[in-house]
């Protein structure tokens, strides 16, 4: 049970990380659209050493869930985030709603080396983009 949990926890902080920022990377554009977004916060998120880094990036009910979970989780997150998280990822549509925008996203599964589609939802939170929510599925949207 211990186990399925850490497994859930690390699924939704890889949902959350896959769009951070580190401390002191550039302001971005003044029109940056969710996709620029999604892809800055990608290198970013590459570049990362601590999960502290990627925080900004992440809605607030995401940085508030990250915090609410015990320190035995918080630590070590980042690295099985990485591990979990797809390569190759591209932005195939965006879809801009009233909170913010989805993107439809395809990538490579990290274990299997098999293709990857997901949904990454954005919110524009203090007028700044930020990451809400991702999910991933081997299945092709039909």
């Amino acid at each position: 049970m211990r186990t399925a949990a850490i497994a859930k926890f690390c699924v939704c902080l890889m949902l959350v990380v896959t769009a951070a920022a580190t401390l002191g990377a550039q302001a971005p554009p003044a029109n940056e659209t969710a996709t620029q977004f999604y892809t800055r916060y990608l290198a970013a998120f590459q570049k990362a050493t601590k999960m502290e880094q990627v925080l900004p990036m992440m809605s607030a009910a995401k940085i508030a869930e990250f915090n609410a979970a015990p320190a035995e989780m918080r630590n070590g997150a980042l690295e099985m985030i990485k591990m979990m998280t797809a390569s190759n990822i591209k932005v195939t549509k965006e879809t801009p709603n009233a909170k913010g925008a989805v993107l439809t996203v395809t990538g490579v599964d990290p274990m299997e080396k098999k293709p990857q589609y997901g949904m990454v939802t954005l919110l524009k939170e203090g007028g700044a983009w930020k990451l809400s929510e991702e999910s991933w599925t081997n299945v092709a949207p039909k």
